[in-house]
């Protein structure tokens, strides 16, 4: 969502902002007066979301999925990872594909990537419909939301943490609820999880801490409308959550954030589209699809000029043709100030300069 060519801020936020080392920066985790457990904020009556009860299944739903990315350090080893349990997706046509994982670790100090999909008969899962218990062969994730524990395991490695989620909720589109292909989607995210645990890579265990992002999203659409998307998250340094979408449908780029502040207030604001500033691509060797790895961000609205950086390149999960799913950093000015922070970066589609 937001980009456009203007003068390079690089120089201006520092190269070590940008630097492939940096992608865990000290990111506040929201606990500030006000915030508290995430489980503990009342919601304001437009909000269509209902926690703790919208945590578990939606039974009915034709796509739902609990989606979780993070930045972990373990005594200065950097890592990314990414955790997706779907229970179900309406695929082009409508024909709905099985439960599935999504797992992937981002190895930041070594440059190294690994990334496992598995695809099982809904009789090898569980779904709740009462409360956050769900649960594949290879993933799961389960308990009240200051203590979350998510399991994940593929043959490179294990990601075995807590998540405790501080700071109030996001609540996509400001009520939770966004118009969405043709249809809707309910939509909230936990943006500010405290994470501690143990990641297992190569038979290596590394105790490990960070911030996690955890989304939750069910409902109804037409994916054959979508050509291809990019969505961002960004943990900034002053507080602020930002949730980012920039799709193109019928060849148009339509583009806007879904902006939390740490006293719990919201913003839906409008991003400058993203393609025009999309560089530094990166062609999988997999799939043949063309990602981009850099990018441009501007939000006029809250006088926001951004760079994202992914690294490395190298993120793509091998489903649906090819999904990047990239650990990166953000830095540059963001309402009249300097900011950096961490950030995941999702690309669907073959993406050109």
């Amino acid at each position: 969502m937001g980009k456009r060519r203007t003068t390079p801020i690089r120089a201006t936020i520092g190269a070590a902002a940008l630097a492939a080392g940096t992608a865990l920066l000290a990111v506040p985790a929201m606990a500030q007066a006000g915030t508290g457990s995430a489980g503990s904020a009342s919601a304001p009556a437009s909000v269509l979301v209902h926690l703790p009860a919208d945590q578990a299944a939606h039974a009915g739903a034709a796509n739902e999925w609990w989606y979780v990315v993070g930045h972990l350090q373990s005594h200065g080893h950097l890592f990314g990872y990414e955790v997706q349990l779907i229970a179900q997706t309406n695929a082009l046509g409508g024909s709905p594909t099985p439960p599935e994982t999504e797992i992937a670790i981002t190895d930041q100090t070594t440059g190294q990537y690994y990334t496992h999909t598995s695809f099982y008969d809904p009789s090898q899962t569980s779904f709740s419909t009462t409360t956050l218990d769900e649960s594949e062969p290879t993933a799961s994730l389960s308990g009240p939301m200051n203590a979350m524990h998510l399991h994940a395991t593929m043959p490179a490695g294990t990601i075995d943490v807590t998540l405790d989620a501080l700071g109030p909720v996001l609540y996509n589109y400001g009520t939770g609820l966004m118009p969405y292909l043709g249809g809707s989607s309910y939509y909230y995210s936990l943006p500010s999880a405290a994470t501690t645990g143990t990641l297992v890579e190569n038979g290596q265990s590394y105790p490990v801490t960070g911030q996690s992002w955890v989304d939750h999203q069910w409902g109804s659409w037409d994916w054959s409308t979508l050509q291809k998307y990019t969505w961002m998250s960004f943990q900034l340094s002053d507080g602020d959550r930002v949730d980012l979408f920039d799709s193109f449908t019928s060849g148009t780029e339509n583009s806007f954030a879904t902006v939390l502040h740490p006293d719990g207030t919201e913003q839906v604001v409008a991003v400058d589209p993203l393609a025009p500033g999309t560089s530094d691509f990166w062609t999988s060797p997999n799939t043949g699809q063309r990602f981009g790895t850099q990018w441009q961000v501007h939000i006029p609205s809250l006088n926001a000029s951004l760079i994202v950086r992914a690294y490395p390149q190298q993120q793509e999960i091998l489903d649906a043709g090819g999904i990047f799913e990239g650990a990166s950093a953000v830095a540059g000015s963001y309402r009249g100030h300097l900011v950096v922070g961490q950030a995941y970066v999702e690309q669907i589609g073959n993406w050109q300069p």
